[in-house]
């Protein structure tokens, strides 16, 4: 199987993760946020999470757990018959 061009980078998937601080039946409640928008690595979109992911760690209510930006590459597999 022949592997075609690599393609990529995806589009950037912005997520951040945090707990609260206070307990729900002994349990921390997690948030699992994902930034979206139509173009997600448009100029100005890394402040507005950095902006998020600062305000999330600064509360007395919540604990950062992650923060991260992630993208990918593929490489398409022809067939070979």
């Amino acid at each position: 199987m022949p592997l075609g061009t690599p393609e990529g980078p995806t589009a950037s998937q912005w997520k951040v993760t945090a707990n609260s601080v206070d307990s729900a039946d002994d349990y921390p409640v997690a948030f699992n946020v994902t930034a979206t928008t139509d173009n997600p690595d448009a100029p100005g979109v890394q402040d507005i999470v950095q902006q998020f992911v600062d305000m999330i760690a600064a509360s007395p209510h919540f604990r950062l757990m992650s923060a991260s930006r992630s993208y990918s590459y593929s490489d398409p597999i022809t067939p070979t018959v």
